[in-house]
């Protein structure tokens, strides 16, 4: 189906849709880039004998509301994924999603299925 056949909501869809994919592919490119730089500093650590760091790339730090709507974003158009799919896509684990995904889904934006390790969310 051709883009002048959507109705206004399903072009709506679309664009975000391709907006996560994109956004998805950055972060892509962006982790295998900090890969990279973690592995070369590593290098320059062996080659001048200092001990390497163990966290080369400095991780940003992301306020509630900016890891909230990752999250969102992320779902989008997406069924159930557990905690470590979403974590892929967000760029961002442990407590600070599990506060995130506890959060959403207390404001009622994120369904949840499931208990302990096999709980699973997607939008609401």
């Amino acid at each position: 189906m051709a883009l002048e056949e959507l109705s206004i909501e399903e072009l709506q869809k679309e664009i975000a849709r391709r907006k996560v994919a994109e956004v998805e592919g950055v972060r892509k490119q962006l982790e295998e880039a900090r890969k990279v730089v973690r592995e070369l500093e590593a290098k320059l650590a062996d080659f001048e004998g200092k001990p390497a760091s163990k966290t080369a790339v400095p991780k940003s730090r992301l306020s509630a509301g900016e890891r909230a709507e990752r999250v969102l974003t992320a779902l989008d158009g997406k069924d159930f994924l557990a905690t470590g799919d979403i974590a892929a896509l967000v760029g961002f684990e442990g407590v600070s999603l599990r506060d995130t995904l506890a959060a959403l889904s207390q404001e009622g934006k994120l369904a949840r299925q499931g208990k302990a390790r096999g709980t699973k969310y997607k939008l609401a």
